[in-house]
């Protein structure tokens, strides 16, 4: 996607005007936003009138903030024929995953979810369809 300093939000256009890439400095804003509000969380939890101007603190707040940081850096949502196929494609994984998981024996389930929690894949004799 190309994108014009002129279009974007005064840091993301000084990163752009130097050759480095708006969104990449919008994903460093939204992890020292998120960064934040973890310490402003845990200093509310201690006193809650702790850091009275940093506002809300809820997920859809800082959701919000998240977005329009991504959306002033540039970055546009793919279209929504984009979002409906990746959509269906998940439901279709996730209902083969499922009869899968339902088609093994209680013995064979456990021993595949063990083995997934401790190394993070699933054995080489039980594996899912992909």
């Amino acid at each position: 996607m190309s994108v014009m300093g002129d279009d974007i939000d005064p840091l993301a256009a000084a990163a752009y005007a130097h050759g480095g890439d708006p969104i990449d400095v919008a994903v460093e804003r939204i992890a020292t936003m998120i960064e934040v509000r973890d310490d402003v969380l845990r200093g509310r939890g201690e006193n809650p009138n702790s850091f009275p101007g940093f506002g809300p603190t809820d997920k859809l707040v800082i959701g919000r903030r998240v977005v329009a940081s991504l959306l002033d850096a540039g970055w546009r949502p793919p279209p929504s024929d984009e979002v409906e196929g990746a959509a269906n494609r998940s439901r279709e994984r996730g209902a083969r995953f499922s009869q899968w998981l339902d088609s093994l024996t209680s013995e064979q389930r456990t021993r595949a979810l063990e083995n997934y929690s401790k190394n993070g894949e699933f054995p080489p004799d039980l594996r899912p369809p992909s």
